[in-house]
């Protein structure tokens, strides 16, 4: 096992954390991008299995910087239906006079 330092590991954590954020082609792509970086997997009927604290700085930057697209992106989603949402309320009002 490598050794990585307490803010490498805090990283890591969060990026586990976000893992069960995904959805099934965010998944997808978090494992073309270990296939590509040849990291090590496990793989049964039960899915796909990595040791984040195993992977290589510059793999794990890679999923980190996908990661961090994706949770982006969700924000992003959310800010757009906040506004959707607004504008059919105000739509409703509008038309209840």
């Amino acid at each position: 096992m490598s050794s990585i330092s307490k803010k490498d590991y805090e990283e890591r954590k969060l990026f586990v954390e976000r893992l069960t954020t995904l959805v099934k082609s965010e998944y997808e792509e978090i494992y073309r991008i270990l296939k590509r970086s040849n990291e090590t997997l496990s793989e049964n009927a039960n899915g796909i299995f990595f040791n984040v604290s195993d992977i290589s700085n510059d793999t794990f930057n890679k999923l980190k910087t996908f990661m961090d697209f994706c949770m982006e992106n969700r924000s992003e989603q959310d800010q757009r239906i906040k506004a959707l949402e607004a504008l059919r309320n105000e739509t409703d009002a509008i038309s209840a006079l």
